[in-house]
């Protein structure tokens, strides 16, 4: 097997603001994983969990 993919359940917490306009814009987020993992190999099979480094998750606005 040459790649995986990892499929973390959870939650995206989203905080917002009011402008100058008076709309509410998105000024931070944050996603907070569940403890339910499923990993798939390239062709989307189910697979035990690989040997892997850590990964943290990074959420851009």
């Amino acid at each position: 097997m040459k790649k995986f993919t990892k499929i973390t359940t959870g939650f995206v917490v989203q905080a917002f603001e009011k402008n100058k306009a008076g709309e509410f814009v998105c000024t931070g987020q944050a996603f907070i994983a569940g403890s339910q993992e499923d990993y798939e190999d390239e062709n989307g099979n189910s697979i035990s969990p690989p040997e892997h480094k850590y990964q943290q998750f990074k959420m851009i606005l």
